[in-house]
């Protein structure tokens, strides 16, 4: 199970870190305060043992604008 997830992760098409960077202007929460542009390009390659990446971790933060 584990590896279909990561030869999933593996075969996505990657966009610039400028399209990928989610737009956080309505969001109220910790996140969206210090998650910058240059951090998200310096830690969006990054993959965990386990697999998971920034996209992943900052997932719920997206999707809860507080």
């Amino acid at each position: 199970y584990s590896s279909n997830i990561k030869m999933a992760k593996l075969n996505n098409q990657r966009l610039p870190p400028d399209e990928e960077y989610p737009d956080l202007s309505s969001h109220n929460n910790h996140m969206a305060k210090v998650l910058t542009l240059d951090l998200y390009k310096k830690l969006r390659d990054r993959v965990t043992p386990s697999g998971f990446t920034l996209d992943d971790v900052i997932q719920t933060g997206v999707d809860n604008p507080g």
